[in-house]
C-alpha cells in the first residue's frame, strides 16, 4: 500500500512538471526584429502626347469634310473622345495606348464608359479591353474606340446631334498572377 501511494505521488509529481514545461513552452513570447523594404511602383496611364490616334471613314460615296474624329488624355487612365458625322454609314475609330509604366503587373477589372448613347443614331462601342486583359510591368496594350452614324436609322438626329463624345475609364489593379 505504501509502495502504491508512493508511485501514485511520483507520477503527480511528473504529471505536475511536465504541464509546468508545457505552460511555459506556450506563454513564451517570441520577438522578431527586422525590416522590409518595398521598392514597386504604380503607374498604368493613357500617355496624353501620344496614347491616342484616330481615323475616319466617309460613307460610301461620300465626302471627308465636316467628318472628324479625335481623343484626348491627361496622363491618367480616361480618355475622351469627340466624334463629328455628316451622313449615315461615316465612321470614325480611335486607338488607344495603355503603358505600364511601373513595375506591378495590373490588369483591368472594370471599364467604365460615359456618355454612350445606344439609342440614338450614332453609336459607340469599344473593343479590346475587359477583364480578362494583363498589362505586364513596362508593357503596353491598345484599345479602340469605333463611333458610328448607323446607315440603317430610322431616326436622324438632328445637325446639332451628329457630335458625340464619349469617355472611356478602364480600372486596373494589381495583377498577383505573376504569368502576366
Amino acid at each position: 500500500m505504501k509502495d502504491s501511494k508512493n508511485l501514485v505521488i511520483g507520477m503527480l509529481c511528473a504529471v505536475l512538471c511536465i504541464m509546468a514545461v508545457a505552460y511555459a513552452a506556450f506563454t513564451t513570447t517570441l520577438n522578431i526584429n527586422g525590416s522590409a523594404n518595398i521598392s514597386s511602383n504604380w503607374s498604368v496611364i493613357i500617355p496624353a502626347s501620344d496614347g491616342i490616334s484616330c481615323t475616319t471613314q466617309a460613307a460610301a460615296g461620300g465626302s471627308e469634310e465636316g467628318l472628324s474624329a479625335s481623343g484626348t488624355a491627361d496622363g491618367g487612365t480616361s480618355a475622351t473622345f469627340t466624334m463629328s458625322f455628316v451622313q449615315p454609314g461615316d465612321s470614325a475609330t480611335c486607338t488607344v495606348k495603355i503603358k505600364n509604366a511601373g513595375t506591378l503587373n495590373a490588369k483591368v477589372s472594370d471599364v467604365q464608359i460615359t456618355g454612350n448613347d445606344a439609342t440614338g443614331a450614332i453609336r459607340f462601342s469599344v473593343q479590346g479591353i475587359d477583364n480578362t486583359k494583363k498589362l505586364a510591368a513596362a508593357g503596353e496594350m491598345t484599345f479602340t474606340v469605333t463611333g458610328t452614324y448607323d446607315a440603317s436609322t430610322s431616326t436622324q438626329p438632328g445637325a446639332g446631334d451628329k457630335t458625340k463624345s464619349l469617355t472611356v475609364t478602364p480600372i486596373f489593379v494589381q495583377d498577383m498572377d505573376a504569368g502576366a
